[in-house]
């Protein structure tokens, strides 16, 4: 297949996925702050792959990123099911946004360090890791994105009558027989995974997961509508990611190709900073499910 069709059908799933992942954390903890950036899940991504990294480097082995996909799913699937323990009540959720944006920062930090380190002793280190882009797609990571994207579309499906009953309210959704704790455990495991793959396989978007589903609940659908939000909204997003990525792509400055997920991070930090400044009056979300 082509280069230029596998990598903007790659920048599309990414959107997709990200898309997605920040809409189901939204949704479940009702809070539009929520997002795999805020609450650290970024940072755990990173950190897990300059661990395998630097392991690998230590025992000259030879990996693809298939390999540090395979090995850190099982560990983001468990984080992702034990996660929902941290939400049990809405007064703590601002506490865990500075802590997941703090352990961004000392990732950050660490990373940094890391550079140094590595440069210092002449050894090779995934500098690209820190801001996402499309150069190095191929085959191989459009596969793991189709296969990812048709198992989540798969559970929402499943899960998508308790999420009906959850958006409508989290109260009335116990009364008929909402399984909360199964349906947090899918959102979050959802969540991890999709972080995980995105950086592993691209690096990192930072802030898109936050701002993707504010942008698509006010702009591409009606507002809290549960289908736009879980369907139709990350089709769009798809849609500006993949048209961004082009952008870089035809577009390079000088010869050198401006890493898209620079471009995504500094517009979703100014948005952050904008909904965080403006103390938005539905900083928490009660959507609507289709009748």
């Amino acid at each position: 297949m082509d280069y230029l069709i596998i990598r903007l059908i790659s920048s599309f799933l990414v959107g997709v996925l990200l898309s997605q992942a920040g809409s189901l954390i939204q949704l479940g903890t009702r809070n539009i702050l929520a997002s795999p950036s805020t609450l650290g899940i970024d940072g755990l991504s990173i950190l897990w792959l300059l661990i395998f990294h630097s392991v690998s480097l230590c025992f000259n082995l030879n990996y693809s990123v298939e390999w540090t996909f395979l090995i850190g799913m099982p560990l983001f699937i468990l984080l992702g099911m034990s996660f929902p323990r941290f939400f049990k009540g809405q007064s703590k959720f601002e506490r865990i946004i500075l802590l997941g944006l703090t352990f961004n920062l000392f990732v950050g930090a660490i990373f940094s360090l890391w550079q140094f380190l590595f440069m210092a002793f002449n050894l090779p280190f995934p500098v690209e890791l820190w801001f996402g882009h499309f150069r190095f797609a191929s085959s191989s990571s459009l596969v793991i994105l189709l296969s990812t994207e048709l198992l989540i579309l798969f559970g929402m499906q499943f899960f998508y009558k308790d999420l009906k009953m959850f958006s409508i309210g989290p109260i009335m959704g116990l009364n008929w027989g909402l399984n909360e704790k199964r349906l947090f455990q899918f959102i979050f495991v959802v969540v991890a995974v999709s972080t995980l793959i995105v950086i592993n396989l691209f690096g990192a978007f930072s802030f898109l997961g936050l701002v993707f589903p504010i942008l698509a609940r006010r702009t591409w659908f009606k507002k809290y509508d549960l289908g736009g939000e879980l369907f139709l909204g990350p089709i769009f997003n798809g849609l500006c990611l993949m048209a961004v990525d082009a952008l870089c792509y035809f577009n390079p400055i000088y010869g050198a190709e401006v890493p898209v997920g620079l471009i995504v991070t500094g517009i979703g930090a100014v948005s952050l900073i904008i909904i965080l400044w403006s103390g938005h009056k539905n900083s928490e979300i009660v959507a609507k499910a289709k009748k």
